[in-house]
């Protein structure tokens, strides 16, 4: 686990490391990248698991000013304010903190709320991510994210669902061309299905995997997403295919109205 500490405070930082190793449910594998200041942590960052900063640096309220030049940079690391200042949530919410630490605190409620910090940086490293890139930013996405990826040029494209989509741009002059808009990847489309495939994704083409979870309908030939994408399913790919979504709609109790079979 790979985590950044902005404060500066040196005993501040030292007591904060010592109780994440004392509840990092593996410490042997958590690797610290310390700053004193937030200018330097944006200048050298990196991907960080968690990311803690003191809001009230050398007097300014630069762990805010840091917090949301992060965002612009990763949306989906575990931001976590560790201060002694009393902020107004209403300043901070934008930059979406996962928790809020006292430094004041008593150390054994200090400790249950680091837990539960930990806890859900652990979770997200046992979900696959993918890196993709759009309009020359990179994003991580979950598998959740996205409808199905597609063979282009020597890489991929990633196509999202709707909600994701909208969170990386508007498409309110993009509304027609909706189908268009895909974020691209260098990996091999069959590097992504044996990363994905315990995630509800199944080749229905040589040329694509489709994302169990965002099927609208299965019709004749192929599937509906739920953007109303319409994708064709391969003949020799049909009884996999069609073996795999029973699978899942029956695990999980889904029923596709207005379906037809394959």
């Amino acid at each position: 686990m790979k985590i950044a500490i902005c404060d500066d405070c040196l005993a501040d930082r030292e007591r904060l490391k010592r109780l994440i190793l004392e509840n990092a449910g593996h410490p042997e594998e958590v690797c610290f990248d310390e700053f004193s200041e937030g200018r330097t942590l944006l200048e050298r960052y990196q991907r960080y698991d968690i990311v803690f900063l003191d809001i009230m640096i050398e007097g300014e309220t630069e762990g805010v000013k840091t917090a949301s030049n992060i965002r612009l940079k990763d949306e989906n690391t575990l931001l976590v304010f560790y201060t002694a200042y009393d902020y107004p949530a209403s300043r901070i919410i934008g930059v979406r903190p996962f928790q809020y630490l006292v430094k004041v605190r008593e150390t054994e409620k200090l400790q249950a709320d680091l837990l539960k910090v930990i806890r859900e940086a652990e979770r997200r490293k046992q979900v696959p991510y993918i890196l993709a890139v759009y309009k020359s930013k990179q994003y991580v996405l979950k598998p959740e994210d996205i409808l199905y990826i597609s063979i282009l040029d020597k890489g991929t494209a990633i196509y999202l669902t709707k909600e994701k989509a909208s969170e990386l741009c508007s498409f309110e002059k993009e509304e027609k061309n909706r189908g268009e808009f895909f974020l691209r990847n260098s990996g091999k489309l069959n590097d992504h299905y044996m990363m994905l495939k315990a995630y509800g994704f199944v080749y229905a083409k040589k040329s694509y995997i489709i994302n169990i979870h965002h099927i609208a309908a299965v019709i004749k030939n192929g599937v509906q997403l739920e953007d109303g994408t319409i994708l064709n399913v391969a003949r020799s790919k049909r009884k996999e295919f069609e073996s795999q979504c029973s699978r899942y709609w029956r695990n999980t109790g889904e029923n596709k109205d207005g379906s037809t079979d394959l």
